[in-house]
Order: structure tokens, then sequence, then C-alpha cells
């Protein structure tokens, strides 16, 4: 029963009761807000603040949206100039926090069942990591001592630039064949692994060669974790696409830490190199594999950004370290 205020033919006021069941009394002005409150919700709120355990943060927004979604109902019900009760209210805001339930549930199980097939993607993905490696994997003790022998040759024959070549080799071997059998190595670990990477590049070259070439990071003392070979993809690429002995090239690499919060740059100049038939093939599938891993390991922590134009190519990559 609500009390609705009109005028008659000759404009005298007449206020009349009438009677309505609940779901006449709100005429589904509600779903207006709710649908689009339902996929806000489920699609937004759930992934960003509940997956991440901000759990203030999305109760709170759920009650901002609540109480917004009310007052827009007690307008709506205004302006048809029927007059707003708190018995009309109550039931809008236990009809509101029902269809809210619902979506919150929804959205819960659907994020679970999300994460589950990624869980399981992730396992098949380093099943299949680990039979690759098995079947491509040479005695990692035969490799060590066969780049020591050419380590003592090249000493003996005074050659400290070999010398130093092989021994950077043996670092980076060490570290995929052992650092990457864990899930995460500190970050430190990755550090070395690039800055060896770049000086065994950098042996390619002569100084002569019209190239600039750095490497700079910051860690604050901060040495968290990070899943092994994630950002060295990123490094390849640049030497792959970013030099040219015939014109200016440069490679600009950045890495700095902060709270956790990982931020990796590079940015390299782009040439137009010819391609083999196998380079045209395989193209490109180094990045592809790195933005499955980030979705795979950092889902919702990290944030990827890759522009490019006639001359430069520029990466951003975010991640959120924290365990």
């Amino acid at each position: 029963m609500i009390e609705n205020v009109v005028e008659d033919d000759n404009g005298v006021i007449i206020q009349e009761t009438i009677e309505m069941g609940p779901f006449i009394l709100e005429n589904f002005i509600g779903m207006f807000g709710i649908i689009p409150l339902f996929y806000i919700n489920t699609f937004y709120l759930i992934p960003k603040y509940y997956a991440v355990k901000k759990y203030l943060s999305f109760v709170g927004l759920l009650v901002l949206g609540l109480t917004l979604l009310i007052f827009l109902e007690s307008y709506i019900v205004t302006f048809q100039r029927i007059t707003v009760h708190s018995m009309m209210v109550r039931f809008f805001m236990f009809y509101n926090l029902f269809f809210i339930a619902i979506a919150t549930v929804y959205g819960i199980i659907r994020h679970q069942l999300r994460m589950e097939r990624r869980q399981q993607l992730l396992e098949k993905e380093k099943v299949s990591a680990e039979l690759q490696l098995m079947q491509s994997q040479i005695n990692p003790h035969f490799m060590f001592n066969a780049l020591n022998n050419l380590l003592a040759i090249s000493e003996r024959s005074d050659n400290p630039q070999t010398s130093s070549g092989i021994t950077k080799l043996s670092d980076l071997l060490r570290f995929m064949i052992y650092d990457t059998q864990a899930e995460r190595v500190h970050l430190s670990k990755e550090i070395d692994f690039i800055e060896n990477f770049i000086a065994l590049q950098k042996l390619r070259y002569s100084t002569e060669d019209p190239f600039e070439i750095s490497f700079c990071f910051e860690t604050n003392n901060q040495n968290p974790k990070i899943a092994p070979t994630l950002l060295i993809p990123f490094v390849e690429n640049a030497f792959k696409h970013g030099l040219n002995i015939e014109s200016a090239s440069f490679i600009d690499i950045t890495l700095a830490l902060n709270n956790d919060q990982l931020h990796f740059e590079v940015k390299n100049s782009k040439h137009q190199l010819q391609k083999t038939e196998f380079e045209k093939k395989y193209s490109g599938i180094g990045l592809e594999n790195v933005k499955k891993r980030l979705d795979l390991i950092y889902s919702n922590k990290h944030h990827l950004d890759i522009t490019e134009d006639e001359h430069t190519f520029y990466v951003q990559l975010k991640i959120n370290l924290a365990e």
C-alpha cells in the first residue's frame, strides 16, 4: 500500500491510497541499475579487488553501489509523484541485496573456476616444458667440463676476451640448467643472467660499431623472487631486432623495484632486416610465450604494454612480486 498524490481535472490535489504488491510496487525499476551492477561486480570488482584479497575495498564499493542504486530507485519513484516510505526503502534495500548476493556468489564461483583452469593449464605447460627439456638436455657436467677445457685453452693463449665469453656462457648455462628448475628465483639472479647475456652479446660486435647499449637497475636492496627467465625474452628480442652495424642503433634497458613493484622497460631501435624462412616462421614466438607465462603466473598482477613505430620498439612491464 502506497500513497499517490495526483491532481483532478480542476487542479485540485487529491491524495489516494493504492494497493500494490511488492513487485508491482517497484515496477521493476531496480532492474535498470541491478543489471549494470551485476556485470560490474562480476567482471570488474571481483577480479580487481576480491581476487587480490582487497576485501575492504571490495565491500566498500559494493556498499557504495547499493547506496547509489537505492537513491536512483527512490528518485524514480519520486519522479512518478509517489511518496517514498521507509517500508519502500527497506524493500529496495533487501531486493537489491538479494541480487547483489547472487551476483557476488556467481562471480566468486566463476573466478575460482577460471583460476582452476589456469592452474591446470600451467601444470600442463610445466609438464610439457619438462618433457621437452628432458628430450633435449645434454649432460650438464659434460657441458661444464667442456667449457672449462676451452677456458683453460683460451687462458694459455692469452685471449682474455674469449676467456670472458666462455665464463659468461658457463654462468648462463648454469642458471638455465639448475636455477630454472625452481618455480621462483631471487631477482638478483635474474639480473645477473641479463648482465651475462648482454656481456656475451657484446662480444659479437666491435667497439667501433655505432651501438649504444645500456642496462640500469635499482632494487633498493630488495630481493624478491620472480619466475626464472621471465625478462630475458624482451632483452633477446631487442638484440635480435635492434642492432644494425650499418646504422646507428641503441638498446636501453631499465629495471626498478619499489615495495615489490617491478618496473621493467626495454627500448630499442628498429631495423628492417632480411629474415630467413626459419626466422619468419618462428618470429615472435618468444614474446608470445612470455605473454602466456605472465598470464598464467601473474594473473591480475601484471601489466604489459608493447608499442612500436617505424624506428622504435618499446616494452613496458609492471609486475607485483609480492607473494
